[in-house]
């Protein structure tokens, strides 16, 4: 066996230059329930044992794999010493059953690294890889914290399900909902798809029964829980994931993280860097660059990858595999430093390393205009997506259109920053609101003017006049508080802020103003609201 060993990495090292062609291999890995699992991948000659990266995936078509073709892609990471195995998700690709987001992921995830301990390549080594819903199918497991699974590179998602969602209590109709509509079942063509129900349509609740024609749990439940605090998110209800929230604080193994500032999950991940313990963030690290979900800026921006407004964008220069050499050897992992946060500050254009991305020692309180503005919210006319998103939704850092673009949207233009502020952390705002209605909601975002004159959107936020679980007087003042996901940016001497506020955006389920339960809301009203800017502000940290 030894010189099998020996045999294989001397033959790697002569072909660096040109790794060889991996051995593939195709098989359906059956579940506990007689579920077959399309798997297949690249593995080492025979005889030969290796460490196994484990990736699962909902992201494939109904059609072969072109085995060829990835064997091909994989020569870098087989070159390295690495077999590496891929699962189509149960109802996905070429695997049977019925995809229902989230819900058979544990079971389906256990079910298939038992099965790779039995692969006669299986050398006690196995590492996983992924990003989105990929990273997603692994966090459903880690909590039982698998002692031959020695470390892990998880990307963009995170483990709190309510974030995945709700914002604030307000479901994300445009992120989940519209995520959720294409995946499940969706290899079922005999299934009912009302495309003219629409998550804008009152009552939520119906949503399932009217859309597929079958009431749907994993949905339902979400629905009509949208308070972060309710039992249901801890509880072992379909659609709860309970089973995901303690994955990183119960699991040992090295993990590299990874997001974006204007990734959709950006203040899961750090908050789920923060609330970790700091013995069990020692053998982990955080990357945090420029970009969307996607990887990328969106398409108005006009810049090409490795680029970003103001100046260039350093690639973070670390792979899932260098960080599974670290895993595997102890040797230091280039820009990725266990225990460490390593962010790319925007228009700062430089990469900073800290135990963590945390407020700025000094606060900046700055009034967001004079006078009082009014404007009607219905929800029968909902806003249009706003262009992009802050950190909490799809769309990523967008060119803005011109301030008051609609006549239920009021903006207000700050005055010219006076000298340089590195904006660190948390931004806030606190809007001071009337409403004629008994709850109703306020969405706000913050853009930035730079020097070429374009409106570059910073962060966004939702929530509404009974979040704080108080009753709202209508006609009376409230001070109605919002937290942006964090971010780390410069404001140079003439930049400009921007405030734009309004009641909605259809990014989330519409608001039906009258308090309770919103997905129970049958008729909605109109409501009447207003913002008094002078006794409102945004405020800053550096």
């Amino acid at each position: 066996m030894k010189k099998m060993l020996f045999a294989w990495s001397v033959a790697l090292a002569a072909c660096a230059a040109e790794p060889p062609e991996p051995d593939t291999f195709e098989e359906m890995v059956p579940m506990p329930d007689g579920v077959k699992l399309y798997t297949y991948g690249v593995r080492p000659p025979a005889g030969v044992k290796c460490p196994i990266v484990v990736v699962r995936t909902p992201y494939v078509p109904e059609k072969p794999v072109d085995l060829a073709a990835f064997a091909k892609g994989q020569r870098g990471n087989f070159a390295r010493g690495y077999a590496y195995l891929m699962q189509h998700c149960r109802g996905c690709g070429l695997s049977e059953g019925d995809w229902i987001p989230y819900e058979s992921e544990r079971a389906d995830g256990l079910a298939l690294l038992a099965w790779v301990r039995k692969l006669p390549w299986y050398n006690g080594e196995i590492f996983l890889d992924g990003g989105s819903y990929l990273t997603s199918v692994h966090w459903s497991y880690l909590d039982t914290n698998p002692p031959d699974v020695k470390g892990a590179c998880l990307a963009i998602q995170e483990v709190d399900r309510y974030n995945v969602a709700y914002r604030n209590g307000f479901f994300k109709a445009g992120l989940h909902g519209g995520w959720f509509i294409k995946g499940y079942k969706k290899k079922n063509h005999a299934l009912q798809r009302n495309a003219s129900v629409s998550f804008s349509d009152f009552p939520l609740l119906d949503f399932s029964k009217r859309y597929w024609g079958e009431a749907v749990p994993a949905l339902d439940n979400k629905l009509a829980h949208p308070r972060r605090d309710d039992p249901f998110w801890r509880s072992r209800e379909p659609g709860s994931g309970a089973d995901y929230r303690r994955a990183f604080l119960d699991s040992t193994m090295p993990i590299l993280l990874r997001t974006a500032f204007y990734d959709i999950y950006t203040e899961g991940l750090n908050d789920m860097w923060r609330e970790t313990p700091s013995a069990r963030r020692a053998n982990c690290a955080l990357l945090i660059d420029a970009y969307d979900h996607g990887g990328k800026l969106a398409k108005d921006m006009k810049c090409t990858r490795g680029e970003f407004p103001g100046g260039t964008r350093h690639d973070e220069g670390v792979t899932s595999v260098d960080w599974f050499d670290y895993c595997r050897t102890g040797r230091p992992c280039a820009k990725a430093a266990p225990g460490r946060v390593r962010y790319y500050a925007l228009w700062e254009n430089r990469w900073i390393e800290d135990d963590g991305l945390k407020d700025g020692a000094k606060r900046v309180d700055l009034p967001i205009g004079t006078g009082t503005r009014a404007w009607t919210y219905d929800p029968k006319r909902p806003l249009p997506v706003f262009p992009g998103s802050g950190g909490i939704c799809f769309g990523g850092m967008r060119l803005q259109p011109p301030p008051d673009f609609r006549d239920d949207v009021v903006s207000y233009v700050l005055p010219p920053i006076t000298e340089q502020i590195d904006v660190r952390g948390r931004m806030r705002a606190r809007l001071t609101v009337t409403s004629d209605c008994e709850d109703t909601c306020f969405y706000v975002r913050a853009s930035v003017q730079k020097d070429d004159g374009k409106w570059y959107l910073l962060r966004d936020d939702i929530t509404s006049l009974c979040a704080d679980g108080r009753d709202y007087a209508p006609g009376t003042e409230k001070e109605v508080l919002f937290r942006f996901a964090d971010h780390a940016f410069r404001l140079e001497k003439g930049d400009r802020l921007r405030v734009d506020v309004s009641s909605g955006n259809s990014q989330f389920a519409p608001h039906g103003n009258v308090k309770g339960l919103q997905a129970a809301v049958r008729e909605p009203k109109v409501a009447h609201n207003a913002v008094r800017a002078d006794a409102s502000f945004l405020t800053l940290f550096h």
